[in-house]
Parts: structure tokens; sequence; C-alpha cells
């Protein structure tokens, strides 16, 4: 398959629904091996994106972009044998299309320019800084997964998906944004897939220094169940919303309050639950400095989905603003 350009005229390929940076280290092929499984789930393309900067790497992407047609082949191929076995790990009817390019840069500005039509970004957890990552999180239009160096494998999967009950603003309410996560998860769920909603909330203890001759004070048990009752009341309605609607029918979703505050709340709930995915909005509690720290600790990946406040922005141009896939290969 020869080299091509992506630029949105009538006749050209749509936009991929993944995209994820490829590096060489582990984390990044873990970042490449789920984004083809959940293509596959999904029904979806993948395009995968390498950053280069040096003259070297430049050079070795002139071959790669089709001026080597063998090579350019062999690595459409190795992803082709990717996606097929991802597909049949899964039990999808097709392997998901798969599309390659390299592109000089930094590699945030690459990766956001491949997600400028609003396509999911997945890359490998960071190993020191995180630049790209805070980057990413910062500026992607869609939501952005990281991804450990170990993965489990793939079949029936249970998702966490962390709330912040105290998160409404004037640009969106809590509903909303409960609305907009979930729904989001289960979009891409599938039959057997589990979905756990944790609204985390910190009841704070009220003294025991009632005048004689009042009622005493409430319990601490009592306290929490009065702030998980008060929780549960904002998140859950929102959620029956959804079912009510048929979004993720075959999929059992339950909605928990967790007695710690919602940022340990949905660490604590991913470990304990032996979650294969973390769900958070971007949104509230989860700032970009958040969500770095997020996904260093996480016990699996973690998936930040843009709130309905960033839906309704218009989201600016990376810096260096590449054009998509201008040296693409695809199968």
């Amino acid at each position: 398959m020869s080299g091509r350009h992506e630029t949105g005229e009538p006749g050209a390929p749509a936009p991929p629904d993944v995209v994820v940076g490829l590096a060489d280290d582990d984390a990044s092929w873990s970042a490449l091996r789920w984004a083809v499984a959940s293509a596959a789930r999904a029904g979806g393309a993948v395009h995968v994106v390498r950053a280069v900067r040096s003259a070297v790497e430049q050079n070795v992407a002139g071959c790669s972009a089709g001026t080597d047609r063998a090579l350019a082949d062999a690595e459409l191929a190795a992803l082709g044998r990717l996606a097929a076995r991802a597909a049949e790990v899964v039990g999808a009817p097709a392997a998901p299309p798969v599309s390659l390019s390299r592109r000089p840069g930094r590699a945030a500005d690459v990766l956001l320019a491949a997600a400028r039509g609003g396509a999911a970004v997945v890359v490998g957890r960071p190993a020191r800084r995180g630049r790209t990552v805070a980057a990413l999180l910062r500026g992607a239009p869609g939501p952005v997964t990281v991804v450990g160096p170990s993965l489990r494998g793939d079949g029936a999967r249970h998702v966490v998906v962390g709330v912040d009950p105290t998160a409404g603003s004037t640009a969106a309410s809590v509903p909303e944004i409960v609305a907009t996560t979930v729904g989001e998860v289960l979009q891409q769920s599938r039959d057997g897939d589990r979905v756990t909603v944790v609204a985390g909330f910190h009841p704070l203890p009220v003294r025991g220094d009632w005048p004689r001759g009042y009622l005493p004070s409430p319990t601490v048990d009592e306290q929490v169940r009065a702030a998980r009752e008060s929780t549960l009341a904002v998140v859950t309605p929102a959620v029956q919303g959804l079912r009510r609607d048929g979004a993720g029918r075959g999929v059992t979703v339950d909605v928990l309050g967790w007695p710690q505050e919602p940022a340990r709340a949905v660490l604590g709930a991913a470990r304990d639950l032996d979650a294969d995915e973390l769900v958070v909005p971007r949104t509230g509690v989860w700032s970009p400095s958040s969500l770095l720290r997020l996904v260093r600790t996480a016990p699996c990946p973690v998936t930040a989905v843009p709130g309905p406040a960033a839906l309704r922005t218009t989201i600016p141009r990376p810096r260096s603003a590449p054009d998509r896939g201008d040296v693409a290969v695809a199968r």
C-alpha cells in the first residue's frame, strides 16, 4: 500500500477511532495491544503514530512511509497480525483496520494533530516526567488512555468509573458529568462486561458534646450512612437514566458510595475490585497533575474522558499542528 495524504477532502479516509502513540518501550507496546483489542471490540479503526525528531529517525520515517515498500508492508503486516489476534481473542467478527504513520515533531503535538477529529488517544505509562501524557490530558478533544507495561488478557471486563459528587459547576452539573462519563464507558462495553460507578465521599464526624437532655449526636456509622445516601441520591438517577435509554444492554452496572475522598476512592476501588480499566472525567478533582499521579499509581489502564464543559469548548490546535497522516500507509 503506497503512502497517502489524509486531508479530509471528499473521498479521503475517515478519521480513526483510536490513535496510538508508539515508542520502543514495553508500556507503549502494551498500549498498542490494548488499543487494537478496544477497536476490535467496538468495531473501530486504529491509527498508529510514531513521532520522530532526529535526521536519522526522519530518514527511517521516509522508508516507513512508503519509499521502501518492503519495510512499509512488513510493518503493516505485523500490525495486521496483531489486529487479527486481538479480534480473535475478543470474539470480534473481523480485525479492525490499521494504519501507520511517522511524523517529525514533538510526540504531544503529533498525537494531538492525529486526534484532532475527536479520536481516542492511547499511550504507554510514562517512565519519567510524563510531559507528553500531561499535554494530552490538557488538550486532547477525546478520551485519553494510559496503559502500563503489564496487561492482562482480554475477556469479560470490569470497568470502574470514578465520579466526584462535588464537581458540579455552572458549566456542567454532577448528573451531566456522570452521564457523559458513564455513557462513554457503556458505549464501549459489550455483553458480559461489568461497570461499577464509584462515588467517593468523606463524612466529617460531629463532636458528641450535646447538652444534657438533648438527643445524642449520630454515631459515625450513621453519619457515613447519611453521607452515602445523599451521594447516591445525586449519582444513581443519572446512571438509571442511561439504562432507561437502553445504553449498555447486557452490561452489569452497579453504583457504590465509597467512604473516602473521590481521588482516593477511585484508586482504592480499582485495587479492591481488581478492575481491568479505571475511567474518570477530566473535571472536578481531576486536574492534569492529579491525573498524572493517578496513571502512575493505578493498577490498571486509566482513561480520562472529557467532561461536558470540555466538550462544549473549542480545542486549540497544537503548537506545531502537523497534519495527520501526511506520510501514512494504511491497510
